[in-house]
């Protein structure tokens, strides 16, 4: 019987200026062929070409997926450009894209063998579809990172001028340049915050999701913001555990045999989120009037509080995750009302 084709798959390696791609297809006896390879600049005028290059490549414009490496910023513009165009896009994260590539055992390393490797992973892998997130939550994202960014320098400025003040000799100019250069930080802190609240006002929907997560005891405005803006509005998460893989929160044993390892959370995932959710579980344990009973009960089993403050920000997490879906507000009776519930059934 003649093979049949049953997925086609167009790997993509982008770089700032270029990006190289390879284009292949599996039949169905699980063979896979490559077909062809290019270059093209990555502008405007690149991608229209990559266009034409594959439209006189394709088999079928059916069964076909187009797989790229998540790589900063500088696959959005091809992502948006070819999702306009109606194809099936994928971003893949770059940390399972660089285990997939140890499976093959590849031992050199060029954009054009990356390539063959993304369309050779799009054929074998069952893939999702990327989609644009809304402007509003784009937006947002950049804000919020922005307002990231300028406390770290605000954080590292405090350092700088409290070791200043209380070093042997110092040009008080020095320290005055210090000093202003920290304020103008607090005033671009302010700024950013003032346009994030005014982009989430704008947008009704946004607003009363915003609102949502700031019911819980413990999470600010940034904090939820952060979040969602990180999350894209918790756009394909379905359920807690993908969530708190997502922002690095799964839980990593290290165990074989006799041996036993730490155990810790793996850290792979989203550094934002976790950073946004620190202070917040400092609050929850103090007022949350549901986190904080589990706070101490954990406490007590662990080696260090630092443990289950952990715990403390994935349950606020998955607790977010929760209100969002169920589209409620935060119920500090909720699980007494789930108890007497199930008590009564």
């Amino acid at each position: 019987m003649e093979p049949i084709i049953i997925k086609q798959s167009i790997g993509i390696d982008v770089a700032k200026d270029d990006f190289k791609v390879c284009y292949g297809y599996i039949n169905s006896h699980m063979k896979h062929t490559i077909i062809s390879e290019a270059g093209f600049d990555n502008t405007p005028t690149g991608m229209e070409s990559l266009i034409l290059w594959f439209s006189e490549k394709l088999i079928s414009s059916d069964k076909l997926s187009i797989i790229m490496e998540s790589t900063g910023v500088y696959h959005e513009a091809l992502c948006h450009f070819l999702y306009g165009q109606g194809f099936n896009v994928c971003v893949m994260p770059s940390g399972r894209v660089k285990k997939y590539a140890e499976s093959l055992q590849q031992r050199s390393k060029t954009d054009l063998l990356d390539a063959k490797m993304l369309c050779i992973l799009g054929l074998e892998r069952v893939i999702d579809r990327w989609e644009p997130a809304r402007q509003v939550l784009q937006n947002l994202k950049s804000l919020s990172r922005e307002r990231g960014q300028l406390v770290k320098e605000q954080s590292a400025l405090k350092c700088k001028l409290h070791a200043l003040e209380h070093s042997f000799s110092f040009q008080e100019r020095v320290l005055l340049r210090l000093k202003k250069r920290l304020q103008l930080i607090l005033d671009q802190i302010k700024e950013v915050e003032a346009e994030m609240q005014e982009l989430v006002i704008s947008d009704e929907e946004l607003n009363y999701k915003v609102a949502q997560l700031t019911s819980i005891p413990g999470i600010s405005f940034i904090s939820a913001t952060v979040v969602i803006a990180e999350t894209r509005g918790f756009h394909g998460i379905t359920s807690a555990k993908q969530l708190t893989s997502y922002t690095g929160y799964d839980v990593v044993h290290r165990e074989s045999g006799l041996y036993k390892g730490k155990t810790s959370i793996s850290k792979r995932g989203n550094s934002y989120i976790r950073a946004a959710l620190h202070m917040p579980s400092l609050t929850a344990v103090r007022c949350n009037p549901t986190l904080k009973p589990f706070y101490q009960r954990l406490k007590e089993k662990k080696s260090k509080p630092i443990i289950a403050l952990v715990a403390v920000q994935r349950k606020l997490l998955c607790l977010m995750f929760s209100l969002w879906i169920n589209d409620t507000n935060y119920d500090p009776c909720y699980q007494e009302k789930s108890a007497e519930t199930l008590a009564s059934a």
